[in-house]
């Protein structure tokens, strides 16, 4: 009788640890397409105010911190779904829960920027208002671009992220990249 109460236990145990383990690879496969989108973004956005701008060259640390902000604000990213940040939202249209979702992640991504943007200048031995001055050209309107931008570029994360929340993430995964859509029905419950 204990032996086939230690085997349940184990199966138990072994369950758990099974769960924590495809948990982990889920976590990190969401990291990893989180990162991977924030990085295009931040990539094309430095490399299209080079190019409007006229600059000589941007400076290394906004290129080469294109990978470093995609990983810092992927993780943010992750660690605010964890909070269920948006829940309120929860019984809106699907329309809304994506445009409060991105609404509420930019402000927290621009608050975020700053920070990022006053360790520059610290660790350049700048005042902090010259790093302020860097975002957004240091006015209202330059600032409320950025949100505007991380807010427009946040909906497709938070569009692809709730429709698989929906019709489930496999489901989508097969629908959008292998061409299982000509198979795909949606079923109303």
């Amino acid at each position: 009788m204990q032996d086939t109460e230690k085997a349940a236990g184990a199966s138990v145990t072994a369950a758990k640890t099974e769960s924590l383990s495809e948990r982990v690879v889920s976590e990190l496969k969401k990291f990893a397409l989180i990162t991977a989108y924030l990085w295009v973004l931040f990539v094309l956005f430095s490399t299209y105010k080079r190019l409007l701008l006229h600059e000589n060259g941007i400076s290394v640390w906004n290129h080469s911190f294109a990978i470093v902000n995609a990983l810092v604000f992927g993780k943010v990213i992750l660690i605010f779904q964890a909070f269920d940040l948006g829940k309120r939202l929860k019984n809106q249209p699907l329309v809304w829960i994506v445009l409060g979702k991105s609404l509420l992640f930019a402000i927290i991504l621009i608050l975020f920027h700053i920070a990022e943007e006053a360790i520059r200048a610290w660790f350049q031995h700048l005042p902090l208002s010259t790093s302020v001055a860097d975002f957004g050209g240091g006015i209202w309107p330059g600032l409320l671009t950025y949100a505007a931008i991380f807010f427009v570029m946040l909906i497709p994360l938070f569009a692809f992220q709730e429709v698989a929340g929906v019709v489930g993430r496999d489901a989508l995964w097969n629908l959008v990249f292998t061409g299982g859509g000509k198979s795909f029905r949606l079923v109303r419950e």
